[in-house]
């Protein structure tokens, strides 16, 4: 088979649909996609709200909750009541009316069906102020973190251990502000570095210990901004940045962005893998178009996969297998289509929030259930006949948004349906949109009302070194620098807590002056988009082994008005290694 060259029905450029591509839809048996790579990625993160929580009484034990769902109707439930036996999960259950689309019918109960108010998957401790959280301990306002204990102000962070303010990092410890990083210990301030130690201000370093506002480096010890020298003579420079007050590290940080501006960026963070294309990808093989893969295979038009195999257009899954446009599913699930937050299940399709389920369609919270449509219980045979009807039916009869854009069997749930406003999702991450753009493309805007927590210190009144810090500013507001003027979802104010500021007194680092939400969008300026364009290498160098530019070409997440010097895999060796 042929590629073949189509027109997004969303944004309406063109889109190519591979061979390869053709080969998955035929063994899941669905349809070509309608929408690009790039609209359906946006239009699964859209319903995928980390960090925007709210105060809840829960459905059934009343107690006040902490989660991610706004009043809109539906209620909610603490994982506790939600994972219990205490509820019938079959209560609004309906048989299929064929008169109307089918994602209208899986809304209809999505709209009444308990939700649970927070993603909590395995043994979760001491967590409430946490949300998608796997399997860890002591995590506060932290977000899609597995495998990890004190962690704080992070998001995306993997087997790590006491430390805040991270952003997409693994194997950390007694570390802040990692982003795009592996494996580093007490280090502050780290932009796509591995295996570093004791060090602040680093971009593309590897295997550094004792290293300060320096990059491209290897193997290093003792050097400041770039420059080696000795123990003694590196500890009086590091005494010189005061970066125990934040004047001095507001100093340093403002350095090291332009030295990330001015260093030799690789086209790709890709290490260990083999036909890879994408970004931040370690130990994967055959993975395209796809970002932050870890021990992977077989993946494409995804982000945010772990240990995971044969897969197209998927979120936030953790040991998964065979499955297509879906979002947040985990422990060992199998054949999944156009779902979300199904756990421990298999042969799922279009479901939402059910665990321990097979063969189920349209369903939601299911829990132990199997043979399942728009949470009717059927026999194996009765679903066997139901199921490709249903198909047939949703293509016959798409579900038709208010831009016209269509949504028949194969594609992901309408943006229209999700509970959340774009900006308060991960969409507004890697693809950010003012208000203006976001419902001019149809997406949801909700205004939210702003907190009203009375601010006892400005920011402008927040002690400059940590020095002058003490436990007294734990019974303290703090005013954000931005006060909500930004887009940023800020929450104007703020509160220092204990653990926060032992670990900031133990490194010797300022308190922040900005709140929770404002310091995570500031990492992301330090992160590329989920985007791929392709480039012809920067590289000028005819000792490279090339006359005047390189004409090796990639796909790289650099957009080509961005002012880095972007360097194909071998140029890049050469002149980092």
């Amino acid at each position: 088979m042929n590629s073949e060259s189509r027109i997004c029905q969303n944004c309406k450029t063109d889109f190519t649909i591979t061979p390869d591509d053709f080969s998955f839809y035929e063994k899941i048996k669905v349809p070509a996609p309608t929408f690009c790579p790039e609209c359906r990625m946006i239009r699964r993160l859209s319903w995928r709200n980390n960090r925007s929580l709210y105060k809840r009484e829960c459905h059934l034990c009343k107690k006040t909750v902490i989660g991610m769902y706004a009043e809109d109707g539906a209620p909610v439930m603490c994982s506790e009541c939600y994972n219990s036996d205490a509820w019938d999960r079959h209560a609004y259950a309906r048989s299929v009316d064929w008169s109307k689309d089918f994602f209208s019918q899986i809304y209809e109960i999505f709209k009444k069906q308990p939700r649970v108010f927070q993603y909590r998957i395995g043994t979760v401790v001491n967590s409430d102020f946490g949300n998608s959280v796997v399997n860890s301990k002591d995590v506060y306002l932290g977000y899609s973190i597995i495998e990890s204990e004190n962690i704080m102000y992070s998001e995306s962070v993997d087997k790590s251990r006491d430390s805040i303010d991270s952003l997409i990092a693994h194997e950390i410890d007694q570390c802040s502000w990692n982003i795009s990083s592996d494996k580093n210990y007490n280090s502050h301030f780290l932009v796509q570095s591995q295996s570093n130690i004791d060090s602040y201000f680093l971009f593309d370093c590897t295997n550094c210990q004792h290293c300060c506002l320096s990059n491209n480096l290897r193997n290093q010890s003792y050097v400041f901004e770039n420059k080696k020298l000795s123990k003694e003579a590196y500890a009086e420079k590091i005494k010189e940045l005061q970066l125990y007050s934040r004047t001095g590290f507001e100093s340093a940080k403002k350095r090291f962005t332009d030295i990330v501006r001015e260093s030799i960026h690789k086209y790709a963070q890709i290490y260990a893998s083999v036909n890879v294309t994408g970004d931040f990808v370690n130990n994967a093989k055959n993975s395209l178009a796809s970002f932050d893969i870890q021990s992977s295979e077989d993946i494409k038009y995804s982000a945010r996969i772990i240990k995971s195999k044969d897969m197209y257009d998927c979120y936030a899954v953790l040991t998964g297998e065979l499955e297509y446009e879906t979002m947040s599913g985990s422990e060992n699930c199998y054949k999944q289509i156009g779902s979300m937050l199904c756990f421990s299940s298999k042969d799922i399709e279009y479901s939402m929030f059910c665990r321990n389920c097979s063969n189920c369609f349209g369903c939601i919270g299911l829990k132990n259930s199997s043979y399942c449509i728009l949470n009717t219980q059927y026999t194996k045979e009765e679903y066997e006949i139901l199921v490709p009807k249903i198909r047939q039916h949703m293509l016959d009869m798409p579900y038709i948004d208010n831009l016209g854009r269509k949504f028949t069997y194969g594609e992901f749930f309408p943006y229209e349906f999700s509970p959340f406003s774009y900006d308060e999702t991960v969409a507004q991450y890697y693809f950010p949109l003012d208000e203006n753009g976001i419902t001019h493309l149809g997406y949801k805007f909700i205004s939210r009302d702003r907190k009203s927590n009375v601010i006892t210190i400005t920011s402008e009144e927040i002690p400059d070194s940590i020095n002058d810090v003490s436990d007294s500013i734990l019974n303290e507001t703090l005013g954000c620098v931005h006060g909500g003027e930004c887009e940023h979802q800020c929450t104007v104010a703020f509160r220092v807590t204990q653990k926060e500021l032992q670990f900031l007194q133990s490194k010797n680092l300022p308190l922040p002056n900005k709140c929770p939400n404002c310091r995570h969008y500031e990492r992301l300026g330090f992160c590329n988009t989920y985007r791929l364009w392709s480039r012809t290498c920067m590289c000028e160098k005819s000792d490279h082994g090339h006359e005047a530019q390189c004409k090796n070409e990639f796909e790289t997440t650099y957009a080509p008005d961005r002012p880095e010097k972007v360097y194909c895999e071998s140029c890049y060796q050469k002149e980092v290694l």
